[in-house]
């Protein structure tokens, strides 16, 4: 096999399977020989002159007397060179001479195989620099090399297999010629072997090994277990308010820890939203190195596989030995399955979101955080409740990583443009434009931008690109891209709409514009500084929603959108989660939050049957009261809403049917048409209509192809009406 111009040979592991063959069978009683005796000598021949070997030590008379065999050359051209052997042990004529033709053979191979190791043998110097990574000693280095052996088939073990590890350590003690005793203390998992993961729990090999030992691959060694993060990072400052706020704290723990200890870090939340890059530039602040522990292990030339929670426990532990402690930052990437442990009691499995995840062994996580005494930091996208407690209460500090913002989004696309040399194409107007169009992770933008640095556009096709680029990964990934829809209709206004509250429209927009500016500035913040939730209540189609759009569009504000079906989770706790969630990011953003269908979430405690019922209520309760932010919530059944609600409102406004000068309106600018006198009395007397049912007629009339008049507009307005009254007297609403 050549590798690199260089012919590799394997003359030392062929002469270390000699000598433990040799050690084996020499232990073994002759009743004990079998074929499995010869076996070594088959895969070891090559170009032996065999039949001269063997007429050396049996003469060609007796050599014609085997049983079942006509000629000696018979034998040489019908078997194997084991068989040949075999037959030559089993027959009394010939076996009193196997000894001698054994012990000749065995010099001929070790003195072709001296003469081989003059040349390269890669797997020699590459089995060396192992056993020197890992600091193995001559036994460690046999153990190893012997179980390597047995799981690629080049020795095997001629016994039945019984009694589990026991067994194999007897069988191994064999092959290296040495009582058990000797050897069952390199098993153990305080120990090398197990320790850095070279042999699992069963004392199985890592075959993951091979590929570098026989020179199938280049890559160091060392990286199949880490590897020092080197390249360009994002600047400390570029983290904002999240470096503001957990910079000094990491940084002090970090630099003044104590030797005899570690310091652990916990970074998790939502993927994509910026972990691994905080990492690094927070090891690039502290002016020290950054080594990432290995994440994935190449088996073959095309695959790439997972490398189980053991095999990267051993690669951190052999990372935090090898490592300068003091000035070194460790990071265990996507380390999910390492942290899950037991999962609360979940065993080998858990379910996380519907799907079954294989849980890490706890007991292990354990123990390494105690033991690793280099600053480490892990990394995880697992929801913190899903972390067993025991785990979790290791961890010296802790940040959660929400979606970015769009503030950050922005941030990303500049850095990014300015890496891929694209400022010519993404002039910052359309970076901002894209920032905020599209919600996705750090990843996503640089996949677009990367994918547009190879295509080369021109200027003017650029943003189309981007956006079509852009638009099929939030298909993937089902991020919502329709920004459109949080923007009010073209032909939407306050005028016309019949609404009742405690002060007049114009001013309740000021008095939120004055809010958001005070609430940004902390000069002006005192104890009694006015809360900013609005509480809008009505029957369905009277503007409410179109409402909260507008004032977005006043205030030049995006307004963040959570439903009923958004909040409520299937999971004990998972509902608080997501309404805390949903108030930090509008507080993050400065965004208005708007609750569509809020009585979904804030039934009357009273009316509650199970406690997650009443924690859900109280935890929205106690989010209104202290966000700094405007909150707005919309119900068309305020009658099923907890009492305590009314007074978190600083505004509540009711939202009727439309009044006959706001029918009249909403009918000339809707349908654009004037009303006669006689038509104008006929809408009078539609009870019930709200300004969506005049949308709801114009769509409907849109696709009828023919010329509408206004007889066909009231028409439909009275069956819109008639509709509603089959259910005027519901009190109960279907779903959340």
């Amino acid at each position: 096999m050549k590798t690199d111009g260089q012919t590799e040979c394997l003359a030392f592991l062929k002469g270390k399977i000699l000598d433990f063959s040799y050690n084996y069978f020499g232990q073994l009683k002759e009743e004990e020989w079998n074929s499995d005796r010869f076996c070594f000598a088959e895969k070891l021949m090559v170009g032996e002159n065999m039949e001269g070997i063997i007429r050396r030590s049996i003469s060609i008379k007796d050599l014609n007397k085997i049983r079942n065999l006509k000629t000696w050359a018979e034998a040489i051209r019908k078997y194997s060179v084991q068989c040949v052997l075999q037959h030559l042990w089993n027959d009394p004529q010939t076996k009193p001479h196997i000894r001698k033709i054994m012990m000749d053979l065995e010099s001929t191979i070790r003195k072709r195989l001296q003469e081989e190791s003059m040349g390269q043998d890669i797997f020699s110097e590459r089995f060396r620099e192992l056993c020197g990574l890992f600091q193995l000693s001559e036994i460690e280095a046999d153990v190893l090399l012997i179980c390597h052996c047995l799981h690629n088939h080049l020795i095997d073990t001629p016994r039945d297999e019984k009694g589990g590890g026991v067994y194999k350590i007897q069988e191994i003690a064999r092959w290296m010629g040495k009582p058990s005793s000797h050897i069952s203390r390199v098993f153990a998992t305080d120990q090398k072997l197990k320790r850095y993961q070279l042999l699992d729990s069963n004392l199985e090999y890592n075959d993951n090994l091979d590929r570098y030992l026989y020179g199938l691959s280049d890559e160091a060694l060392e990286h199949k277990f880490y590897a020092q993060l080197k390249g360009d990072v994002l600047p400390w400052n570029y983290f904002g308010e999240l470096a503001e706020k957990h910079g000094a704290m990491l940084k002090d723990l970090i630099r003044h820890r104590s030797p005899k200890r570690g310091v652990h870090i916990l970074l998790y939340g939502a993927p994509g939203s910026g972990k691994t890059c905080f990492a690094q530039s927070l090891a690039a602040e502290l002016g020290i190195n950054c080594y990432g522990i290995a994440q994935d292990v190449k088996n073959d030339n095309t695959a790439r596989t997972c490398s189980t929670p053991d095999f990267r426990f051993g690669a951190l532990r052999l990372c935090d030995e090898r490592v300068e402690r003091a000035a070194s930052l460790l990071i265990v990437d996507e380390a999910d399955e390492m942290l899950r442990g037991s999962c609360g009691g979940g065993g080998m499995f858990a379910m996380l979101g519907g799907e079954t995840i294989t849980a890490g062994d706890k007991g292990l996580l354990n123990s390494l955080l105690d033991e690793v005494k280099t600053p480490c930091i892990w990394i995880s996208n697992t929801p913190a409740r899903m972390l067993d407690p025991s785990s979790r209460r290791r961890f010296d500090y802790s940040i959660r990583f929400d979606k970015l913002t769009a503030a950050q989004r922005r941030a990303i696309w500049k850095n990014s443009v300015g890496k891929y040399k694209l400022g010519r194409l993404f002039p910052r107007a359309m970076q901002e434009k894209l920032a905020e169009r599209y919600d996705v992770s750090a990843g996503g933008i640089t996949m677009v931008l990367k994918n547009i640095a190879d295509l080369k556009p021109k200027a003017a096709e650029c943003e189309a690109l981007a956006d079509r680029l852009m638009k099929q990964h939030c298909e993937l990934l089902d991020i919502p891209t329709d920004r459109s829809k949080l923007l009010p209709e073209t032909d939407y206004s306050l005028e016309g709409l019949n609404i009742r509250g405690d002060v007049p429209l114009e001013r309740m927009v000021e008095a939120i514009r004055r809010f958001r500016v005070e609430s940004a500035d902390t000069a002006t913040q005192g104890i009694d500084r006015p809360r900013m939730n609005l509480l809008l209540s009505g029957p369905p189609g009277t503007g409410k929603t179109e409402f909260v759009k507008y004032l977005g569009a006043a205030l030049k504000t995006k307004v963040v959108v959570r439903m009923g079906s958004d909040i409520l989770s299937m999971w004990v706790g998972g509902t608080e989660q997501n309404i805390k969630r949903a108030f930090d990011e509008a507080e993050a953003e400065t965004s208005i939050l708007f609750f569509d269908e809020i009585d979904g979430l804030l039934q009357d405690r009273g009316m509650a049957q199970h406690s997650w019922e009443m924690t859900q209520v109280n935890e929205l309760l106690h989010r209104m009261e202290n966000f700094n932010g405007v909150m707005i919530g919309a119900t068309n059944f305020t009658d099923t809403l907890d009492p305590a609600v009314a007074r978190r409102f600083t505004f509540k406004l009711e939202f009727r049917y439309l009044d006959e000068t706001g029918k009249r309106l909403f009918f000339e600018r809707m349908f654009r048409s004037t009303l006669s006198p006689a038509e104008s009395k006929r809408l009078m007397g539609i009870p019930d209509l709200a300004p969506g049912d005049f949308r709801t007629v114009r769509q409907g009339l849109y696709y009828l192809g023919k010329v509408i008049a206004n007889e066909d507009r009231l028409a439909a307005l009275e069956r819109e009406s008639q509709a509603k009254g089959h259910n005027r007297h519901t009190t109960k609403k279907i779903g959340f």
